[in-house]
């Protein structure tokens, strides 16, 4: 126990350090793309976690779906097709940006760091916004071929909305991932991406809201790839 809290300890003083005090440069960058590699490596893996798992956590409060299908098989379909309108549009303006900021709180960050990982193989630049401080980074003059992505599974967060009020101020174009479509984030962005996570009565430990964020930015990267 000692020694775990001494890792832990040693690790926030160095992340503490090198975030205060090296320039922002491409070994700071390089360094924080590691950080959130690792953040989606292990969002990947808790998104990873099964029916059955989920059955044994809850001593079966989970009831199996009379049609047999994958427990969240049915939400992941309704969130694809509600997207089907504005993904297109969304793809289009993937496609002609050349950098791209990411803003979310929470889980929907662990989101947002799988979906800086994808834009880095498609050789987009992208720019997460965790701050005050780094949101005025990103939207400082020159801001051509920017765009911006807003998570958010309520929509009402309030740091993502702000981010997309920024954005529109500054002439940006913003695409907005929220599962309540009448959400102040979806009429923050230009456009919307409402993805169609129903959770039981007890709640799903929030894997249903993420699995269908990461099947919309699924569909929304490959036609930008396209």
């Amino acid at each position: 126990m000692r020694f775990l809290r001494w890792v832990q300890e040693s690790s926030l003083r160095f992340d503490g350090s090198a975030y205060r005090t090296m320039l922002r440069n491409d070994a700071y960058w390089f360094s924080r793309l590691g950080v959130y590699i690792e953040r989606a490596d292990n969002t990947a893996r808790i998104l990873d976690v099964k029916y059955h798992v989920l059955r044994e956590f809850t001593a079966g409060q989970f009831k199996i779906r009379s049609t047999g299908q994958d427990f969240y098989r049915e939400d992941i379909a309704a969130s694809v097709h509600a997207t089907e309108a504005s993904m297109d549009q969304a793809a289009r303006l993937i496609r002609g940006a050349r950098r791209v900021a990411l803003v979310g709180v929470g889980a929907s960050f662990g989101i947002a760091a799988v979906a800086m990982d994808i834009l880095f193989t498609l050789g987009k630049q992208a720019l997460p916004i965790e701050t005050e401080q780094t949101a005025s980074f990103a939207f400082s003059p020159p801001v051509a071929g920017l765009a911006l992505l807003a998570i958010s599974h309520s929509g009402e967060t309030r740091f993502p909305i702000q981010v997309a009020e920024r954005a529109r101020e500054a002439g940006l174009q913003s695409i907005g991932i929220t599962n309540e479509p009448a959400s102040e984030l979806a009429r923050a962005v230009d456009i919307l991406l409402p993805t169609q996570a129903v959770e039981p009565p007890r709640g799903s430990y929030a894997i249903a809201p993420r699995i269908c964020q990461l099947a919309v930015l699924d569909q929304l990267f490959s036609r930008a790839s396209g």
